[in-house]
């Protein structure tokens, strides 16, 4: 009898919910409710086909909004965010992607925009299709080698300015460019002879033997490129020879 009351109940909801609606908002919920991937978008559910054979990809959270959404119980909710992501794939040009997913309540706070890398899943016909695997770490990407006419570390050390470049921060971006090399971003204070001290973020790519230089207060080498002063590349044979001393 309780279970028949409930169920009552429900149905009386449902009623005033629909009779609340404009026809093309009921049209639009009626549509969502008969497609499998809408209904999948809505609840921010993962398909498992995805998880299991998509390409594993790195991705970049580049904005994370609520959707007003939840899923799960009341004592552990989840709540479903559009995610919008940086996806990376090994040789291959990074791209946006945005997807509905829905994540524990308390790991909400460690997305951090800007800052957080994740691993996702990418299907290989449809590169838009894109889910986060919270069961792995981001793995680390080979760069897309892409000649965009853009200054290369080699060129500014071999014609930029002598200035040196004092590490405030570092952080590893799970990527290694064409060569190889693992790439960091940094946060410098660049000195240069005639000039103030400014501070810039930058990417370099870092030899192996270098990663242990990469400690906050670290005075190195580099160049600057002549006519882009946020352009600057470590010399990390001269830094290697001034750390043997």
């Amino acid at each position: 009898m309780g279970l028949f009351k409930k169920q009552k109940g429900m149905f009386s909801e449902l009623r005033n919910l629909t009779a609340s609606l404009d026809p093309q908002q009921l049209a639009s919920m009626t549509d969502v409710l008969r497609n499998p991937a809408g209904m999948a978008g809505l609840t921010g559910s993962v398909d498992p086909g995805l998880m299991h054979n998509g390409l594993l990809g790195r991705g970049l959270i580049l904005s994370i909004e609520k959707t007003g959404t939840s899923v799960g119980s009341r004592h552990e909710p989840r709540p479903v965010c559009l995610f919008r992501v940086e996806v990376t794939l090994d040789n291959t040009p990074s791209y946006v992607a945005e997807f509905r997913q829905s994540v524990p309540l308390a790991d909400v706070p460690q997305y951090v925009p800007g800052h957080t890398f994740v691993a996702v899943r990418v299907d290989a016909a449809d590169h838009s299709r894109v889910a986060m695997d919270r069961s792995q770490e981001p793995p680390m990407v080979t760069i897309s080698d892409q000649t965009t006419g853009a200054p290369t570390a080699a060129s500014v050390l071999e014609t930029g300015n002598p200035v040196r470049a004092i590490v405030i921060q570092t952080q590893s971006l799970s990527a290694r460019n064409p060569a190889g090399l693992e790439l960091y971003a940094f946060v410098l204070t660049i000195l240069e002879e005639g000039h103030p001290p400014r501070q810039i973020q930058a990417g370099n790519p870092v030899p192996a033997s270098c990663i242990p230089l990469l400690y906050p207060g670290s005075n190195m080498p580099a160049k600057v490129h002549p006519g882009q002063p946020a352009l600057v590349a470590i010399d990390w044979d001269e830094a290697l020879t001034e750390a043997s001393k």
